[in-house]
């Protein structure tokens, strides 16, 4: 190597070593593919939008909601966590996605601590349980002793499997004694809407659309799976007043990108998603849906996410529950 060559090598180093942060600066030159793991139409769905819509705004350049249902979430957290690791692929993660399916799936296919970059909370919310109006049961002791003389007949819908909704049932069914057979769909509103076609008797609905059938008495709420009753519903009991115990599960909503995400963006997705948390369109978007925001970020989020993840391998081996 003569000496002009070597001294152009020398002086292209800099240049490549600050080819990633520049890059990083650059970010977004092109649009953003927002993953939603469930169907359009249930509140997945709706708080990806917003958010996608309100990242849209902030970014300058628009973020696409791509919905990717299947397997509980775990097809859509498969291919976010295989996507290149450059801030065009993100996506809603949840409860599901990203905490029980580590410890209850026998095979999700990714790794929910190590194969996503945890970037910032958005909301929680409980379920309800609900059947239709025309069901046989008042209340919950009602359904368990249906439920004990006819086992195995009365079913619940869920938006898929290793989601908070069957959970909650299979809570249930541990808890009670109740054999109720699970039907999981590809999301939320499928499920809902056969529970009103009367093609599935219960389903664990969260509080939009929930809230809204159960006041237009489109649905009949039994109980809800939360420490306290929710504002929302204020004469709908608990399950502990119900007399069934530990059947309580919230389930969240958040955004994630796949491992390795730049730090430059991630801190650019970060304070901008604490942008749209902290805004008042969102706190009165939550609030129509019957839902609390999740404002965790940093350090903070990152351990809320560990901690999911060993609440739900306690659960799982406690109760020996898996699902395969």
């Amino acid at each position: 190597m003569t000496p002009i060559t070597r001294r152009v090598a020398v002086l292209s180093l800099p240049a490549l070593a600050l080819a990633p942060a520049a890059r990083a600066q650059a970010w977004p030159e092109k649009p953003i593919t927002l993953v939603i793991p469930f169907a359009p139409g249930a509140f997945t769905d709706a708080v990806g939008r917003f958010t996608a819509t309100g990242l849209t705004q902030r970014l300058g350049q628009s973020v696409v909601a791509e919905n990717r249902p299947g397997a509980g979430g775990s097809i859509a957290a498969r291919a976010v966590a295989r996507s290149a690791p450059d801030g065009y692929t993100l996506m809603i993660g949840t409860q599901g996605t990203k905490a029980s399916n580590a410890s209850l799936l026998r095979n999700p296919g990714y790794d929910p601590e190590n194969d996503f970059t945890p970037i910032h909370g958005l909301a929680k919310i409980v379920g309800t349980l609900v059947c239709r109006p025309d069901a046989p049961w008042r209340n919950v002791a009602e359904l368990i002793a249906d439920a004990k003389r006819r086992p195995g007949q009365i079913t619940y819908g869920s938006a898929g499997i290793g989601t908070v909704q069957h959970l909650l049932g299979e809570m249930f069914k541990i808890s009670t004694g109740a054999d109720i057979a699970h039907v999981p769909y590809r999301g939320g509103a499928p499920a809902l809407a056969d529970l009103l076609a009367g093609s599935v008797h219960l389903m664990f609905e969260y509080p939009n659309p929930g809230i809204e059938m159960i006041r237009a008495g489109r649905t009949r709420a039994l109980a809800v799976a939360a420490p306290e009753r929710l504002p929302g519903l204020p004469d709908v009991p608990t399950m502990a007043e119900e007399g069934v115990r530990n059947v309580e599960a919230e389930t969240w909503f958040a955004l994630f990108g796949p491992r390795d995400l730049p730090p430059a963006v991630t801190a650019r997705l970060e304070r901008e998603t604490a942008e749209i948390v902290a805004s008042e369109a969102f706190r009165d978007f939550l609030a129509r849906q019957g839902a609390l925001p999740l404002a965790l970020r940093g350090e903070e989020f990152r351990r809320f996410v560990i901690a999911e993840v060993a609440k739900w391998r306690e659960f799982a081996n406690a109760t020996n529950f898996r699902i395969d």
